[in-house]
């Protein structure tokens, strides 16, 4: 499916944390390099449960879902140090777990790959920041993805390709027959996996990182 995308403007980016694990794959096989691009939910407590108000990421990427803001026990001011504090912490998360720069994406195709999306949110803050720093062409990759969070995410990539639609998904761990959390330390090891692979280095590409089983639909 992704196939088309194998040339040289090309960079992949898997959504951290889950998604980096189907992004290596990815990038394996389009030989392409690889990065990862760390998002965040943005939670508030509400009586009874955690209330899911949409997601930030680094580079500047928000999104939050109008219908939530609402029941948020904040709002106004309170509600905007909230997030913006969160989206610094992203940042600070970014810098510790990629030891570099943010990969530079102005005038390139971006391959965003996730897991899965249930709501889209932390896609369409990715998206927004990408456009943000200058990405050329902004294309998506999920192996699953409920319809509502494919609308959302249409109007605002160039491209999507989802492998399987599941209307009654409520988290993305319910398409997978296993789906291990991945550490900090098991981010880097990705990275650090794909990076001795990269294009132009010799040695071809590196087999998979033995993190205690893989993730199957």
């Amino acid at each position: 499916m992704l196939a088309p995308y194998r040339s040289g403007d090309v960079c992949v980016l898997g959504v951290a944390r889950g998604g980096l694990r189907v992004a290596f794959e990815v990038a394996r096989a389009l030989d392409a390099p690889l990065d990862l691009w760390v998002a965040r939910r943005v939670r508030v407590s509400v009586p009874g449960r955690r209330l899911t108000l949409g997601a930030v990421t680094e580079g500047g990427g928000m999104y939050l879902e109008v219908p939530a803001a609402p029941q948020s026990p904040l709002s106004g001011a309170a509600l905007q140090a909230f997030v913006r504090d969160e989206m610094e912490d992203v940042e600070r998360q970014a810098r510790q777990l990629r030891g570099g720069p943010t990969p530079a994406v102005r005038g390139r195709t971006v391959l965003l790959v996730d897991d899965g999306m249930v709501t889209g949110s932390t896609v369409a803050a990715a998206l927004l920041a990408l456009r943000q720093l200058g990405a050329r062409q902004r294309i998506v990759a999920v192996g699953v993805a409920t319809p509502r969070a494919l609308e959302l995410i249409r109007g605002r990539a160039d491209a999507v390709h989802t492998l399987t639609l599941d209307a009654g998904m409520r988290e993305v761990a319910e398409a997978y027959g296993t789906f291990p959390a991945l550490t900090e330390d098991e981010l880097r090891r990705w990275l650090a996996r794909a990076r001795e692979a990269a294009p132009g280095r010799s040695g071809g590409a590196a087999p998979t990182p033995d993190m205690g089983g893989g993730w199957w639909f």
